[in-house]
């Protein structure tokens, strides 16, 4: 016959073991619940949508002796971005330049652009439809004095990088190369 003493041993030595692996299996069911929580805040509940049209100047300017001057190419930018709810857009770079952005709202969608210079009436569609709000974001005149530098960081790899907040929070969404439109011709 078994010592009853030796069956309770083995039966405390399991219940050991057993809350020992709870806690084990709780611990990484947090540490993952908590990483999906993290991932979700920095991408937030938006899409992005960036466009640049390169401007070509009609006149050329020339120095005193006939030679042209050059001049840094210029560009035409539509940045929207399109969220599940109410957002406030704080910065906007670009190529890693950091701008105050000039906010719009975007009533209707699609949101399709026809390049007036390229001669036929051919649309393209910067926006697709969607149930979301959209605002369409342009860089001001204005370079923000203080940028953050998380938005320095994230626009050393991106061409554009959004930085907003929704709910008290920060949020950054970045999109590594902006879609080229036609040119458009100055003259």
């Amino acid at each position: 016959m078994m010592n009853p003493d030796f069956i309770k041993s083995c039966d405390e030595k399991s219940n050991i073991t057993h809350l020992k692996s709870m806690k084990h299996f709780y611990f990484l069911l947090t540490t993952t619940l908590l990483s999906v929580l993290s991932f979700a805040q920095t991408e937030g509940a938006s899409k992005i949508y960036g466009y640049k049209q390169r401007i070509i100047p009609g006149m050329v300017r020339a120095d005193d002796n006939g030679r042209e001057i050059p001049r840094k190419p210029q560009y035409n930018y539509f940045i929207y971005l399109a969220s599940s709810c109410k957002v406030t857009p704080l910065e906007i770079w670009i190529n890693e330049e950091a701008y105050s952005p000039v906010i719009n709202n975007v009533s209707t969608t699609p949101v399709e652009y026809t390049n007036p210079a390229s001669g036929d009436n051919k649309s393209k569609i910067l926006v697709p439809k969607t149930s979301r709000n959209v605002l369409q974001l342009s860089p001001s005149p204005n370079k923000i004095q203080k940028p953050t530098q998380k938005g320095k960081s994230l626009s050393a790899k991106n061409e554009l990088v959004i930085i907003y907040k929704r709910n008290g929070k920060l949020y950054y969404k970045a999109l590594s190369k902006l879609n080229e439109l036609g040119s458009l011709n100055m003259q």
